[in-house]
């Protein structure tokens, strides 16, 4: 309904609101019942949690900095497996990321790039995306100004999501939280009895992806050598929306690859050299209705080193150091051909160790490491607008971080520490430096007072620095919407303030032999000082650049002259988060859901960077001894109408998809899909003018057929 003052005010859907209490009071009851329940962890017989919608229990290095399962997190963290990437015959982040509660993706106009959001914060750093423990800081200032992820999902064996500050150890920036994503590599394809393999793939699909082509090979040169490699092709054509209607510059072009090889010089060590690249040739559109050619390239470059001494449990070392080059160029269509290029590298390291020993009789492990990130950005184009939204220059950020974990029998578990983060912005733009410091800490404590229930609360802070756009755009908007944009080199840093407390809850063998219950219950805020967003300016007498002249041609004066990135007193965050499952062997269920608020408590207004509230329910089965896979998928969103602009907001929708995958072989799978089943039209909430964002596809469906080649030792 309407705000007094105009701005308009949703409600919280009751159909999230009574499915996310409903599911956590029905786990909660069941701690009442499963005294006498197996509640181990991984018990001998237990199901394949792999195969289960929502991977809580698959092991990954997560928010510690050390293997642990998403189920034994002290915090908002979930996996995306290699399977469940596979099951829906994925062609974007978005179809990746979909089942995971609070995080929401964005793709801009035209354009195959993904931006996350995490908790309704994305953008600018706000969320430290990485692929194979590199930064990927890419992003382009326009009408859309987003930090862009090129990533081919073909390419991906699995993505740790860390929602919230707590994840402090993987760098500065992330009061958002962290996506971390692992390219596929050598055991993704061989067995460990195998001395080589290749594999073979294809897609093919309807209402917009054409045709993909994938081949993997590795090879165990020796015991302490391997190499891996895989190279795919994408071929996207427009596709239609739920009306039928063609929805032109939606196709492209994507040829990407991944190289990696691995050394083991001595026991204990172990040299990795890796190599992503991503090339995408696609067709924009602009506000004049011109056509642009635009060509993405990202390669990312890596070394990493890992020794675990085998003589004592004091070093656990890891060092990681990686380049990211994202070069995009846009040439217009149009006989005068102008010609824009950004091109932006993040070079970093880090470097951290865990020692693990007894503090009396308290197991304890010891994290401690330093980082560091230097990104580049250089512009150029023949008509000087690129330089205006995004600007060339410098920023490094350097910082370090120490956590003890302690473990206390069975029931008690606490984490403590904290980060220290230095940042400096220089840009050509300007003379003045914008620089900063600051420690953050860490606290969280959980209890598990049953076997299997446990609850947990967390305080944790993070910073993030402004960025190169934030703080030096500058200059005079060109016509037809002339206003002047305003340098800001004086932004504060923004400081997230989370706290967070939630309830775990593991359980086997509930209510026939062999199942389990796996549940995720977190409850948050996120108080966010300083935080930057743009604000528009009328300053008394100054005139509107359309009436001073400097504008040759205006459609009408615009209610302000001027926009500038400034610090807000306070923006806060808050929500609900849920992730459960359940899986009888022959079946499962998963839930995901969250619903999120976001206000700027210094007027009140909403943030419309929080996205719609949305819960995800997933159904499947298993038949012909687990070779044969197939179930449903459904996502209902809700309407997004706590906006600041009207024509920011989106209506209520409910999306059903449907997936099928055999395996007659160890080597040969079969994997089919359907999206969008009932050839639903709506348009996703992008936080941008509906104007600015295509519609969804249509009905859409996948065929894929992978078969594999291996020879033993």
């Amino acid at each position: 309904m309407a705000h007094p003052d105009g701005r308009l005010r949703g409600a919280t859907p009751p159909l999230l609101l009574s499915l996310a209490t409903g599911v956590s009071l029905l786990a909660l009851s069941t701690v009442a019942v499963a005294q006498d329940v197996q509640t181990t962890q991984e018990p001998a017989g237990a199901p394949d949690m792999d195969a289960m919608a929502i991977q809580l229990d698959e092991v990954s290095i997560l928010a510690n900095r050390g293997p642990q399962s998403p189920i034994q997190s002290l915090g908002g963290v979930s996996v995306v497996g290699r399977d469940e990437i596979a099951r829906y015959n994925a062609g974007d982040l978005e179809d990746v990321l979909a089942t995971i509660p609070g995080v929401s993706t964005t793709s801009d106009r035209d354009d195959p790039g993904v931006s996350i959001s995490v908790r309704g914060l994305r953008d600018s750093g706000r969320v430290n995306v990485m692929i194979d423990g590199a930064r990927q800081n890419f992003g382009v200032q326009g009408h859309l100004d987003s930090n862009l992820v090129y990533v081919d999902p073909a390419l991906l064996g699995g993505i740790d999501v860390i929602r919230g500050p707590v994840a402090n150890a993987y760098g500065s920036g992330a009061i958002g939280g962290v996506v971390a994503m692992r390219t596929l590599e050598l055991e993704d394809l061989l067995t460990p009895s195998e001395r080589y393999a290749a594999r073979l793939g294809t897609v093919y699909g309807t209402n917009g992806p054409d045709w993909l082509g994938k081949l993997e090979a590795g090879v165990r040169l020796t015991e302490d050598a391997d190499v891996y490699g895989a190279f795919v092709y994408r071929d996207e054509d427009d596709y239609r929306d739920g009306d039928g209607n063609d929805v032109d510059n939606t196709g492209f072009d994507v040829r990407s690859g991944v190289l990696k090889a691995r050394l083991r010089p001595a026991d204990g060590h172990e040299i990795t050299l890796s190599g992503v690249i991503y090339d995408n040739d696609f067709v924009s559109s602009t506000g004049s209705g011109a056509d642009r050619d635009t060509d993405v390239r990202n390669a990312t470059y890596r070394l990493g080193y890992t020794f675990v001494s085998p003589d004592t449990p004091l070093v656990d070392l890891n060092f990681n150091l990686y380049r990211n080059e994202t070069d995009y160029t846009q040439i217009d269509q149009n006989p005068a051909a102008a010609r824009r290029d950004v091109e932006v590298s993040t070079t970093g390291f880090d470097l951290y160790n865990a020692s693990r020993f007894d503090l009396g009789v308290v197991p304890t492990t010891l994290t401690y490491g330093v980082d560091y990130f230097r990104d580049e950005v250089e512009t150029h184009d023949n008509v000087g607008s690129t330089e205006l939204f995004t600007p060339s220059g410098t920023r490094e950020v350097y910082g370090g971080f120490i956590q003890a974990r302690f473990e206390y029998d069975t029931w008690l578990e606490v984490i403590g520490g904290g980060r220290f983060d230095h940042f400096d912005l220089t840009s050509t733009a300007t003379t003045e430096e914008n620089t900063g410091d600051r420690f953050s800490p860490k606290l969280s404590v959980g209890v598990t007072p049953i076997q299997g229930f446990q609850i947990y609360g967390t305080y944790a802070e993070g910073l993030r620095s402004p960025t190169l756009n934030e703080a030096v755009v500058s200059g005079l908007h060109p016509a037809p919407a002339a206003f002047e944009l305003l340098p800001n080199a004086g932004l504060s840093p923004e400081v997230g303030h989370t706290l967070e407390a939630g309830v775990n809850l593991s359980y086997d063998n509930v209510l026939i032999g062999g199942d389990g219950l796996r549940a995720k219950l977190a409850v948050f805020r996120n108080d966010v000082d300083d935080y930057i967003e743009y604000a528009t300016l009328d300053r008394p007498g100054v005139a509107n650049p359309c009436l001073a002249g400097r504008g040759p041609i205006c459609f009408a004066r615009l209610p302000y002259d001027a926009l500038q990135y400034q610090n807000i007193e306070e923006a806060r965050l808050e929500g609900v988060e849920l992730e459960a499952s359940y899986d009888w062997r022959w079946g499962y269920v998963g839930l995901a859901g969250a619903i999120i608020d976001g206000e700027n408590r210094r007027n009140g207004d909403p943030l419309n960077s929080v996205y719609p509230d949305k819960l995800t329910t997933t159904l499947g089965f298993r038949a012909l001894d687990e070779r044969l896979t197939f179930g449903g998928r459904w996502h209902a969103v809700a309407a997004k109408d706590d906006v600041t602009d009207p024509t920011l907001a989106s209506d209520r929708y409910d999306v059903f998809d449907l997936f099928v995958a055999y395996e007659p072989n160890e080597n040969t799978r079969f994997d089919a899909s359907i999206r969008n089943l009932f050839d639903r039209q709506y348009q996703a909430y992008s936080g941008f003018p509906a104007s600015e964002t295509d519609p969804a596809p249509g009905f859409e469906a996948m065929f894929g057929v992978s078969i594999k080649f291996g020879v033993d030792s």
